[in-house]
């Protein structure tokens, strides 16, 4: 897979916490990817903990990473909302993007099909235009 920013080999910093990455994931519906895997402080793996599922996730932890240095600070925000007893206790799981393959990756096949042929036209004109 090729690169998709310059900072793809480092870690992103969370705190707090802990992130694991797993390395270019095989898909049979998409291009390969990253996936990064933020743990909670408390998780030691011995009881069960609910899992959130995030799209774009080179974008949601570190703004050192990121291409316009930018994030969602993820770690920080599900962090507080945990302790503070909001939301269940739960790891995060973020699934990079696949670079120039992200709008046909995202965009559903099946409502895709559904479009009048004038609406594919006008999307794949917007598309070609950004590249």
């Amino acid at each position: 897979m090729a690169k998709n920013t310059f900072f793809q080999d480092f870690l992103p910093k969370v705190c707090p916490g802990s992130l694991q990455r797993i390395e270019n994931f095989k898909s049979r519906f998409v291009t390969s990817r990253n996936i990064d895997v933020w743990l909670p402080e408390n998780y030691d793996g011995k009881k069960p903990f609910s899992v959130l599922y995030m799209q774009d996730g080179q974008m949601l932890f570190d703004s050192i990473t990121t291409w316009n240095k930018q994030s969602g600070d993820v770690d920080d925000v599900m962090s507080n909302l945990q302790k503070s007893n909001k939301i269940k206790d739960c790891i995060l799981v973020a699934v990079w993007n696949g670079g120039s393959t992200r709008p046909t990756d995202y965009f559903p096949k099946k409502a895709f099909t559904l479009l009048s042929d004038i609406e594919k036209d006008t999307i794949h004109q917007q598309l070609k235009r950004a590249g």
